[in-house]
C-alpha cells in the first residue's frame, strides 16, 4: 500500500507539475502574441503613410516639376523611398514574429487540451485524503522518511527535465547568434570597402545582399532567444535560482539596424553595433549554460543520495 501511495503521488505531482508549466507557457506566449499584434497593426499604417508619401511626390503638380527642375525632386524621392523600404523592414520583421507566436500559442492551446489534465486537480484532491487517512493509521518515522525522499526525487526528476530543455534550447540559441554573427561580419567587409574604399554598385548590391540574409538570422536569434527565456523561466520556478539572459539588446537590434540603413556610413555603423551588442548577448547566454550543467550536475548527485539513503531504509 506505501509503495502505491508513493508511485500515485509521484505520477499526479509530475502530471500537474506538467500541467502548470504548459498554463504558463501559454499565458505567457498570449501576451507576447498580443504585443506583437498592436506592433504589426502600427508599422502596417506606417507602411501605408510612407507608401502614400511617395505616390504623392510622384504625381503631377508645378510643386514637383519645381523641384525636378530644380534637382530637389530626386533627392527627395530617394530619401521618401528609403524611408518606406525602412519601414517595410521592420514590418517584415514584425509579420515573422507574429507567425511564430501564433503558432506557438496554438500549440500550447492544444497542449493544454490534453485529456489528462482534465481531472487532475480532482484526482489530486481525492488522492490527498486517501493519504490522509493512510498516514494516521499507518504512520511511522521510516515511512514519513521514505515520503519526504519520493517528494524530493519527484522535485529533481522535474528540475532535471527542465534543465535539460532549457540547455536544448540555449544551444540552439547559441547556434542561431552565430550564424548571424557569422553573415553580419560579411557584410561589415564588405561594408568596410563600400564605405572607405570606394568599392562601387557591385561591393554595395553584395553587401545589402548579406544584410538582408543577415535580417532572417537575426529573427531566429530572436526567436531561438524566446524559447530559451520560456525555458529558463520553468527551471527557476523548480529550482528557485535565478537564470536570465540579457536579451533587451536583440529585440531592439531591428529597430536600430533598419534605421538610415541605406546610408553607407550609417549602415556600416549599425552592423558594427548589431555584431557588438549580439556578441555580448552571445557571451551571456554562454554564461547561464554552464551555470545550467553546473545546476544539472548538483540535482544528479542530490539524486544519487536519496536512492542510496532510500536503499538504507528498505534493507534495514
Amino acid at each position: 500500500m506505501r509503495a502505491d501511495i508513493h508511485e500515485r503521488q509521484m505520477e499526479l505531482t509530475t502530471l500537474r507539475n506538467e500541467r502548470d508549466r504548459v498554463r504558463r507557457r501559454l499565458e505567457g506566449a498570449e501576451v507576447q502574441y498580443k504585443a506583437a499584434l498592436e506592433t504589426r497593426g502600427r508599422l502596417e499604417w506606417q507602411l501605408s503613410k510612407e507608401q502614400q508619401d511617395v505616390i504623392k511626390l510622384g504625381k503631377f503638380s508645378f510643386m514637383n516639376k519645381l523641384k525636378e527642375l530644380t534637382g530637389k525632386w530626386d533627392a527627395q524621392m530617394e530619401k521618401e523611398i528609403n524611408e518606406v523600404a525602412e519601414v517595410e523592414l521592420k514590418f517584415n520583421e514584425a509579420e515573422k514574429t507574429l507567425m511564430d507566436l501564433e503558432a506557438e500559442v496554438g500549440r500550447l492551446r492544444e497542449q493544454m487540451n490534453n485529456p489528462d489534465f482534465q481531472y487532475v486537480d480532482e484526482d489530486w484532491a481525492d488522492f490527498l485524503r486517501e493519504k490522509e487517512i493512510w498516514i494516521r493509521q499507518n504512520d511511522t518515522t521510516a515511512n514519513a522518511t521514505l515520503q519526504q525522499i519520493a517528494d524530493g526525487r519527484v522535485r529533481i526528476g522535474s528540475m532535471k527535465r527542465e534543465i535539460d530543455e532549457a540547455l536544448e534550447a540555449g544551444d540552439k540559441a547559441i547556434r542561431a547568434l552565430d550564424a548571424a554573427l557569422d553573415k553580419l561580419g560579411n557584410a561589415e567587409s564588405l561594408s568596410v570597402w563600400d564605405t572607405f574604399l570606394g568599392g562601387g554598385m557591385i561591393v554595395s548590391a553584395l553587401k545589402y545582399s548579406e544584410m538582408g540574409s543577415s535580417d532572417d538570422l537575426v529573427h531566429r536569434a530572436q526567436r531561438a532567444l524566446r524559447h530559451y527565456e520560456t525555458e529558463l523561466m520553468d527551471v527557476q520556478n523548480v529550482a528557485t535560482e535565478s537564470f536570465e539572459v540579457n536579451q533587451k539588446d536583440i529585440f531592439t537590434f531591428t529597430d536600430i539596424f533598419f534605421d538610415n540603413i541605406f546610408s553607407d556610413w550609417m549602415a556600416h555603423s549599425r552592423i558594427s553595433e548589431g555584431k557588438t551588442k549580439l556578441n555580448a548577448i552571445l557571451a551571456d547566454v554562454r554564461r547561464v549554460q554552464d551555470r545550467l550543467k553546473r545546476k544539472r550536475d548538483e540535482a544528479i548527485e542530490e539524486e544519487k543520495r536519496l536512492n542510496e539513503q532510500e536503499q538504507a531504509i528498505i534493507v534495514s
